[in-house]
């Protein structure tokens, strides 16, 4: 979908990216595969390139099915027209797969950009899916590519972290910080996960015993040469229930950003520790990522209501806006009615590490034609509707980019929808 006035309206591209057979892509091209997942956009410093990513894979056979790829198509009009895919990475064991991928236009320097993603291993081809879960013998490193020509070409996906046998990261994302200390570092942020005996990988449920952190590595040189992880905090993560059944929402996935004003950077994601429902964590850095400050909640969600799958983004100003979903317009009739919400903290004349710098004019919702009802949301794993949403700004105007179930979506089970908050 393309909107070229800020987001008021939308249409369907003239082209899609040849992501999957689905999508139109030949045989023999990079997008030659039966699904596509996870996809990200990112635009170039100067607005010239559209960078559009996906995990791409086969999914026929044992273990994870099939070949499975990392590929990136860019468009230079807006969005409207994308170019053949080009191939970061492509395994073709049936052990393997690349997958939770995200990309980022490097806001300082034009010509680059840069995918990430993780990396896991099936304990043997004859294996079904859910061995994974169980296998002792794994690693799920973290791998990078980058292009330095808009996207014209990209470099082979190589490992830039290896958290070591047994453990992995997962929900890779890279921000670079345009002022401040850190100015031109990229950042990847992430979950990092220890185990012992259990693996992760969305739509999976965690083997017992795994432990999830948010964490960040630094590259001061482009990315070549990454740093060991740096803790954010030990994440308690926190799942959602529908009168007894399974939401599938963004669970262990933080989400990371970096203020154009001052270069702080902050992290937030779904966590228990405040009232034992899930809430909205947040934890900020002033230096680069090297430290951060206490958890606290940022939500602005009543009582033990459940808010789930944050997104965060700072505006032109450095206001930092949190999107998220909560339950609290629920019903003993309808316990899915679901909103989405918008809280906001000014971090010019506020300090946003307190949590009184968040409640100032509470939440703003964003589902304005009413609740939708989140247990007609289709079926994966629980009820689905994305383990992200998206966020941006033009300006100082929030862009909220969402999905909602019926009844406020018509077009289908489920539909995509736009909001601005100023």
């Amino acid at each position: 979908m393309v909107s070229t006035n800020g987001g008021a309206s939308w249409s369907l591209a003239a082209g899609q990216p040849q992501f999957s057979i689905c999508a139109g892509a030949p045989s023999g091209s990079p997008g030659f595969f039966d699904r596509a997942t996870d996809p990200w956009v990112s635009f170039s410093a100067d607005g010239q390139v559209a960078y559009s990513i996906s995990d791409s894979f086969n999914a026929n056979g044992p273990a994870f099915g099939g070949a499975s790829s990392i590929i990136i198509s860019r468009s230079t009009d807006g969005g409207n027209h994308w170019q053949t895919p080009v191939t970061a990475r492509l395994d073709t064991s049936t052990q393997v797969l690349n997958d939770k991928e995200s990309v980022t236009g490097d806001p300082v320097v034009a010509n680059n950009a840069y995918a990430v993603w993780d990396r896991l291993v099936e304990p043997n081809s004859n294996a079904n899916p859910s061995a994974f879960v169980h296998s002792i013998a794994f690693r799920g490193p973290t791998l990078l590519s980058r292009t330095t020509d808009k996207g014209v070409t990209w470099s082979q996906g190589r490992v830039i972290f290896d958290p070591g046998q047994n453990d992995q990261t997962i929900g890779n994302q890279i921000v670079v910080p345009t002022t401040g200390p850190a100015r031109g570092v990229l950042i990847d942020g992430m979950s990092l996960i220890t185990n012992k005996g259990g693996k992760c990988y969305v739509g999976s449920r965690c083997g017992k015993g795994s432990t999830f952190t948010a964490a960040v590595i630094r590259s001061t040189d482009g990315g070549n040469a990454w740093s060991d992880a740096v803790p954010i905090h030990v994440q308690q993560v926190a799942s959602v229930q529908i009168a007894g059944q399974a939401v599938r929402s963004s669970d262990f996935l933080p989400e990371f950003a970096a203020n154009p004003v001052n270069g702080n950077l902050y992290a937030v994601w779904q966590d228990a520790r405040f009232t034992g429902a899930s809430k909205i964590a947040f934890s900020q850095s002033t230096d680069g990522g090297l430290t951060w400050s206490r958890v606290i909640r940022i939500d602005q969600s009543p009582g033990n209501t459940q808010a789930f799958v944050p997104q965060i983004h700072v505006a032109s100003d450095g206001t930092v806006g949190l999107l998220y979903y909560d339950l609290e317009n629920a019903t003993a009739a309808k316990p899915g009615l679901t909103d989405a919400f918008i809280a906001h903290c000014h971090s010019v004349t506020s300090v946003c590490t307190d949590p009184a710098s968040w409640a100032p004019g509470g939440e703003t919702r964003l589902s304005t034609s009413g609740s939708f009802d989140y247990t007609t949301a289709p079926k994966a794993g629980g009820f689905f509707l994305g383990d992200y949403a998206g966020l941006t700004s033009s300006g100082t105007t929030f862009k909220a980019l969402f999905a909602m179930s019926k009844p406020i979506a018509t077009g289908g089970q489920s539909d995509l929808f736009s909001n601005s908050v100023g």
